[in-house]
């Protein structure tokens, strides 16, 4: 169970109140708590509606909890914390960082794929899955691993990341197993999120189930770490632009009652005191990015994968100790694209040449021309939203199981199931990534009989009202400054 607990990409488990026991999944875990005193944990909620997903080791059940990150359980019950690799200022040409990336990439695909006959790329148009499938090419080509090879690839058919992904495959003949992604998909993930404990919107869930069901696949390697160890990149920030991970109040919506928010924010900043705590004597700046690898990577990505994981092993390169702890030891100029473009020109020809989905243009290539009509978007997720599935989705927000929980400032709740805007943008913007995860969390209250936090709560009901007055006004602004920017 906690074979790969000092890597990076390690899942987490789930523990009930005793702590004695630790479940696979949500479900095994809350259903052997029994059926009483399902309380929703409002801390874990607020962190999901700023963030997108819980900060910490919490569920959004009250004394069920993840298993702590980076750590694993002894004999005697006894949780051991991995030792953590420091950061470091090390200045080096990407060269010389492409070198022992490279040495070390190699190294975490062997130890995977030793034993296994077949394995499963998550392949796309993107950098981190494209080196990935050059390293275990180059094993191939070497005889280091005779095994098969299969490119799994979701997306709408005409976007870069299935194009790109098919002539990789193809160049290196490799099998090729396409999923499309639909408004039907996105329903089924907005149920397959409620089952595994709502704690991230379902558009992150893509077409994983799917993949979990790929037939004669003896293992998955996922390519997702790539940005944030190999470019230290997250979201487009690099490493030493990280803010706080509180910097920005995310609660844009107004969704939840002021009276919850601000005992909610209170534990929030106590949660993440308290992780800084298990590994002391590191910089600001270390600090930020071990925040980013233990809360966002670890409760988004890492959550939204373990459907693959659940039946076939995955593994999620770029987050062995040493391949992250050296490039945690690196200065942040020192990881940049420049090693990824170093790292491209070690590998088979044909990964240069085909353009990066991001941009359309060959990698690190700013001024390149675009080479092709194909799109940079995988999925529609927002059209399909407020297009096919609207009814559906706001059927479910306002059924009143979100109201029952005594936390949701219940006016926030219906307004927007009615001002959901009907444009046709296709890309999911951050109200259209709620109302997924609201709909997500109203089949979790009724299929788990969640209860409130407690009873008798004072409302607030002026500073509801004028909170959401605020979120309407933002949220104007901000579809007029897409629209200019269009």
């Amino acid at each position: 169970m906690f074979k790969y607990y000092d890597c990076l990409g390690s899942r987490s488990f789930y523990t009930g109140k005793s702590a004695e026991k630790v479940y696979s999944s949500f479900a095994d875990c809350i259903n052997a708590e029994g059926k009483g005193n399902r309380q929703i944990d409002e801390t874990a909620l607020l962190s999901i509606l700023m963030k997108n997903y819980s900060i910490g080791d919490k569920t959004l059940v009250k004394g069920i909890d993840r298993t702590p990150w980076m750590s694993r359980q002894d004999e005697s019950g006894i949780w051991i914390d991995a030792k953590l690799p420091m950061h470091g200022g090390a200045i080096v040409d990407s060269s010389e960082a492409c070198k022992v990336l490279h040495k070390n990439l190699r190294q975490e695909v062997l130890d995977f794929v030793s034993d296994k006959n077949t394995v499963g790329i998550l392949l796309s148009g993107g950098m981190d899955s494209r080196i990935v499938a050059g390293i275990v090419r180059e094993l191939q080509e070497s005889g280091d691993y005779p095994g098969r090879v299969i490119a799994l690839t979701w997306g709408i058919p005409e976007s870069r990341d299935v194009v790109y992904a098919k002539r990789i495959a193809d160049e290196f003949g490799w099998d090729f197993e396409h999923f499309e992604l639909n408004a039907d998909v996105l329903k089924q993930n907005i149920e397959l999120t409620a089952e595994r404990g709502a704690e991230y919107s379902p558009v992150h869930l893509h077409a994983m189930e799917k993949v979990s069901s790929a037939q004669g696949v003896d293992g998955v390697l996922a390519g997702s770490y790539g940005d944030s160890i190999g470019r230290g990149e997250y979201s487009g920030r690099r490493t030493n632009k990280l803010p706080g991970i509180l910097d920005k109040h995310l609660n844009h919506f107004a969704f939840m009652s002021r009276n919850s928010e601000k005992k909610a924010i209170v534990e929030l900043k106590q949660v993440l005191a308290d992780s800084r705590k298990r590994f002391p004597g590191r910089d600001e700046m270390a600090y930020r990015e071990i925040e980013m690898q233990m809360h966002y990577m670890r409760r988004q990505l890492n959550a939204c994968m373990e459907v693959i994981d659940d039946k076939i092993p995955l593994y999620q390169m770029f987050s062995s100790p040493t391949t992250f702890g050296y490039m945690w030891s690196l200065a942040s100029e020192s990881r940049s694209d420049d090693v990824y473009e170093a790292l491209l020109a070690s590998l088979p020809a044909v990964l240069r040449e085909i353009p990066w989905a991001r941009t359309g243009r060959k990698y690190n290539q700013s001024s390149a021309p675009i080479e092709d009509d194909n799109t940079a978007l995988n999925n529609r997720y927002g059209l399909w939203l407020r297009t096919e599935l609207r009814s559906y989705v706001v059927d479910l927000i306002s059924n009143g199981s979100l109201q029952s929980l005594g936390v949701f400032n219940n006016q926030a709740l219906k307004t927007w199931a009615n001002k959901w805007p009907k444009n046709d943008r296709p890309k999911a913007d951050r109200l259209d990534e709620k109302m997924a995860w609201l709909a997500s969390l109203s089949l979790f209250v009724e299929k788990y009989d969640i209860q409130p936090a407690c009873e008798g709560k004072v409302r607030t009901y002026l500073e509801d009202s004028i909170h959401l007055s605020k979120a309407l006004i933002h949220t104007k602004l901000y579809h007029e400054a897409l629209k200019w920017k269009r």
